[in-house]
Order: structure tokens, then C-alpha cells, then sequence
């Protein structure tokens, strides 16, 4: 096994599963043509082999975190515990003694505490876990917390956001290592968008939909995402949500923090971009989420997503046997 594809990920008590699951099982789906591995997964333990995670579950480290470590990358997963003063303690010394040894650091979720701890994010733009965003803005003045990326890379350095978001990186890393088609088999495998981009905003309008607490507005809203051929003017919803639309855009602003005719048009673009990737074509999916003209759809394709639909199908698809 090439040096190239190491991989160690440090555990500890209280982290979270998926934090490690998730790239773990991304990473380890690449395969060589006689069914093994590309990757080699190592699990090194802070001072003993079985951890409990937040969840109850437990996971096993083959040995100790060794004092002569040996991988190319190098997993700091994020959980309660790294937060717990004594566990942050261990992790931030071990990074700060044996951080040259590794070619790639990636942090998922609030795994950026360890590697902030140990000062090595300096002056560093970074992401973590938006819910803990102001805590480690106060905790790390130093360094430069973009809350809203799913993921980010400065030097060799990677950080990733909320839990699953380390998938989304592990995708990102997959495809520099071995190409857009083993990226897109991945992807396809795990049933996940290839690619998210990591400048993509974590707390999304579904998730702000979830947390609301106006039962009018939210009621409007998922009425909306199911009818997107429907007229869905301001007028309209207003009228729904038994306001005036004056009434109805202060409120939707200020539970959501978006307009309703932004919030409309990322909802028809996301629809639209799940469209793209099962196969429609531009015209059949512009006409299903409610734009006017093909054109327009491309547009604000292009403007929201930074590419256009046309090559995103193709990227989504290209590489995969019909």
C-alpha cells in the first residue's frame, strides 16, 4: 500500500460516530482491482483501545497513538469530548508534538478545537460546527472561523462542518487522490451529492424551516417546495399565510433571515440540481421547478452554484456506466 494513501484517526472518549464513520466509510468503498483497500485506515487511541462515543457506541483503536506516528493524513473527529478540558488537553500536546509528521490534517465537525488548542491554525481560515461558531470565535481569537463552509483547506490543513459535512471533504479528498470518476462511484455508492461545494452554507433553508417556530410561515413554506410549478408570488403566499404581503415578508425575513423570493429561488434551484443528477434535461427541469425559460433556469444556475447546469450533469455523471 502506497505511504501516499495512509490514513490515521485518532480517538477519544464522548467524539462522534459519524464523524468517524462517515469519511471512513467514503475512503474505504475505493477499492483495487483485487478487492482491497486503497487506502489504508489505521485507529490509534489517546492512552487506551476502547472509546465510547456520544451515542453509547463503542469503537476500538488498534493500538495506543504511537509515539513515532506514521500516515500521510491524519483524522481529528469532533464530539462533546473534544471539548471536555482534560481530553482537549491530550489531543492539543500529541498535535502540537507530532503535527510535522502528517501530510494532511483534516478536522471534522468540532475536531477544530484540538488542532486550534495546539496552535496550529494561526491566522488560518477554518470551519466547524456552526451551533459552536461564537464558543470558538471567543475561545481562538486567532484564528479566521468561516462558520457557513462545509469545508475548507489552508495549507494542509482540512476542516469540515456539521457531522456529515466530513463526508462532503472526504469526497473532495477522494477525488484529488484518484479522479472524478472513483469520487462519483463513492458518491453513488453512499447515495450522497458529488460534489456539495464547501463554500456551501451549513445551516440551509431546510434546516432553518425545521427550527421555526411561526407555524403559519413554515405551513406556506413546505407548500411551496411541493408545488413549485404553482404561482408563488409574494401576493400569493401572503394571502396562504393570512397576511398582508408587506406583513408576510417582515415575518419570513426575520425568522429566516432571507427574503421569500430568495427562499423560493434556492428551493427551486436545489430541486433543480437533484433533477440534473437523475438525468432530466435542462428544459424538462426548468419546467419542473418553475422557471420560465430554460435560459433563466441556466442563469441562476450558474450564479448560485458557480457552474452550469450543463456541466454539472455531466460532472455528476461522467465516469458512472449507464
Amino acid at each position: 500500500m502506497p505511504f501516499d494513501h495512509s490514513i490515521a484517526v485518532l480517538l477519544f472518549d464522548n467524539m462522534n460516530a459519524i464523524d468517524v464513520a462517515g469519511p471512513v466509510e467514503a475512503f474505504s468503498i475505493i477499492k483495487e482491482d483485487d478487492g482491497t483497500s486503497r487506502y489504508s485506515i489505521q485507529f490509534w487511541g489517546l492512552e487506551k483501545l476502547t472509546f465510547e462515543t456520544e451515542s453509547g457506541m463503542r469503537i476500538c483503536a488498534e493500538r495506543i497513538a504511537p509515539e513515532d506516528p506514521v500516515a500521510h493524513t491524519l483524522i481529528i473527529p469532533g464530539g462533546a469530548g473534544v471539548r471536555h478540558p482534560q481530553t482537549l488537553s491530550s489531543l492539543a500536546h500529541w498535535l502540537a508534538r507530532y503535527h510535522h509528521r502528517f501530510t494532511r490534517i483534516i478536522s471534522i465537525c468540532t475536531g477544530a478545537y484540538a488542532l486550534a488548542e495546539a496552535g496550529l491554525l494561526k491566522g488560518r481560515e477554518v470551519t466547524t460546527h456552526w451551533a459552536h461558531a461564537d464558543d470558538f470565535e471567543k475561545r481562538f481569537p486567532q484564528v479566521k472561523l468561516n462558520a457557513d463552509a462545509l469545508f475548507l483547506n489552508d495549507g494542509k490543513y482540512y476542516s469540515s462542518g456539521g457531522v456529515t459535512a466530513g463526508i462532503d471533504l472526504a469526497l473532495d479528498l477522494i477525488q484529488d487522490d484518484f479522479g472524478q470518476a472513483a469520487a462519483v462511484a463513492v458518491a453513488r455508492e453512499m447515495v450522497v451529492f458529488l460534489r456539495r461545494p464547501g463554500a456551501q452554507t451549513q445551516y440551509s433553508l431546510p434546516l432553518r424551516l425545521q427550527s421555526a417556530t411561526d407555524g403559519r410561515l413554515t405551513d406556506v413554506c413546505h407548500w411551496a417546495a411541493s408545488n413549485l410549478q404553482e404561482d408563488l408570488s409574494i401576493e400569493k403566499l401572503a394571502d396562504m399565510a393570512g397576511l398582508s404581503a408587506r406583513q408576510f415578508s417582515r415575518r419570513f425575513k426575520k425568522a429566516f433571515h432571507v427574503s421569500p423570493a430568495a427562499y423560493i429561488k434556492n428551493v427551486r434551484l436545489d430541486h433543480g440540481r437533484s433533477l440534473l443528477s437523475k438525468g432530466a434535461s435542462i428544459a424538462q427541469v426548468a419546467s419542473m421547478v418553475g422557471f420560465a425559460s430554460p435560459d433563466g433556469f441556466q442563469r441562476a444556475f450558474t450564479q448560485r452554484f458557480g457552474v452550469r447546469p450543463s456541466t454539472y450533469q455531466k460532472h455528476f455523471n461522467e465516469g458512472i456506466a449507464p
